[in-house]
C-alpha cells in the first residue's frame, strides 16, 4: 500500500521531431525542466526531446475542463510529490480532466492509489477523454476504496480509439457508489481487444455496469483474468444482463488466462481496427 500526498507531480518526455507548444499553467500547476530546480508558474515552452514536469496540489483541482498536462507528442507518467503533505483521503474532481483532448499524448500513467481509502464525486473523470493517439494508459489501484461518490471514473478513456487494452479497476472492496458509476469508461475505444480484469469481479459481480463499450467490439474483444478461479467468476458475467454482457463479451471462451497472449490470431482486428 502506497502513501498517497496533496500533491502530483507529471514528468513529461517529449518525443523527438515535434514542434514546440506553449502551455499554460492552470489549476495551481507549476513547472520546471528536467526533475530538479525551481517550479515556476510562468507559460511553459515544451521542446522536443526534453523532459519537463509540471506539480499539481490536489487543492487546485477543480469542475474545470482545461487539461493540465500540454497537447503534445510525449509520454507521461505521474507520481505523487513525496515531499508534499501525506493524505489517505481526497476530496472532490481528483484529477478531473487531466489529460483532457490531449490528443497527441502517446503513453499516459496514474499516482498509486492504493493508499487511497476514500474519494469524493467525479474521482479521475474524464482522465484521459478525447486523448485520441493513447496506445498506453493504466488505470488507478483503487482496491482500498469501500465507497465512492458520483460519477466515479466517468468517461475515463473516452474516444482512446488507438488503445487496444485497457485494464478494468478493482472494486473488490466497494460496498456503494454514486450515480452514473463508470458511465463512459470506454466509450469510443474501437480498437480494443483486451479488456484486463482483476482477480475479483467485485462490485461488478452483483451490479451491471455499463462502461459503454462500442458495439463492434462484439466478437473481438477479449478478457484478461489471473487466474483460474477468477476466470470461472468472470465467465460467469457473461451472459444477458450481467457486465461483461453488457460491454460485448458474450461467450465464455472470451475470457482468458492473462498467460494467453493478448493479441492473438483468433479474433483479428477489423479493418477499422488496424493502425
Amino acid at each position: 500500500m502506497a502513501q498517497a500526498y496533496n500533491a502530483v507531480i507529471a514528468t513529461i518526455t517529449v518525443a523527438s521531431g515535434v514542434s514546440s507548444v506553449t502551455k499554460a499553467m492552470v489549476k495551481s500547476t507549476q513547472w520546471r525542466e528536467g526533475t530538479s530546480g525551481t517550479w515556476l508558474s510562468t507559460d511553459c515552452t515544451l521542446n522536443a526531446d526534453t523532459t519537463y514536469q509540471f506539480r499539481t496540489p490536489l487543492s487546485g483541482m477543480s469542475s474545470d475542463y482545461t487539461a493540465i498536462l500540454p497537447n503534445i507528442k510525449a509520454s507521461v507518467t505521474v507520481a505523487w510529490d513525496t515531499t508534499a503533505t501525506p493524505i489517505s483521503t481526497v476530496g472532490d474532481y481528483f484529477m478531473n480532466a487531466y489529460a483532457y483532448n490531449c490528443s497527441n499524448l502517446t503513453s499516459l500513467s496514474v499516482p498509486d492509489t492504493s493508499g487511497l481509502t476514500s474519494v469524493g464525486d467525479y474521482f479521475m473523470n474524464s482522465y484521459a477523454d478525447s486523448c485520441t493517439n493513447l496506445t498506453s494508459l493504466s488505470v488507478p489501484d483503487t482496491s482500498g476504496l469501500t465507497s465512492v461518490g458520483m460519477f466515479f471514473m466517468g468517461n475515463y478513456a473516452y474516444g482512446c480509439k488507438r488503445l487496444t487494452s485497457l485494464s478494468v479497476p478493482d472494486t473488490s472492496g466497494l460496498t456503494s457508489v454514486g450515480n452514473d458509476f463508470m458511465d463512459g469508461y470506454a466509450y469510443g475505444c474501437s480498437g480494443l481487444t483486451s479488456l484486463i480484469l482483476p482477480d475479483s469481479t467485485g462490485w461488478f459481480g452483483s451490479n451491471n455496469i455499463d462502461w459503454s463499450v462500442p458495439a463492434a467490439r462484439l466478437g473481438y474483444l477479449n478478457g484478461y483474468t489471473p487466474d483460474s478461479t477468477s476466470q470461472t467468476a468472470w465467465r460467469a458475467l457473461t451472459v444477458s444482463g450481467k457486465t461483461l454482457y453488457t460491454n460485448y463479451i458474450r461467450a465464455e471462451d472470451h475470457v482468458l488466462l492473462s498467460t494467453t497472449p493478448i493479441i492473438g490470431e483468433r479474433y483479428p482486428l477489423p479493418a477499422f481496427g488496424r493502425s
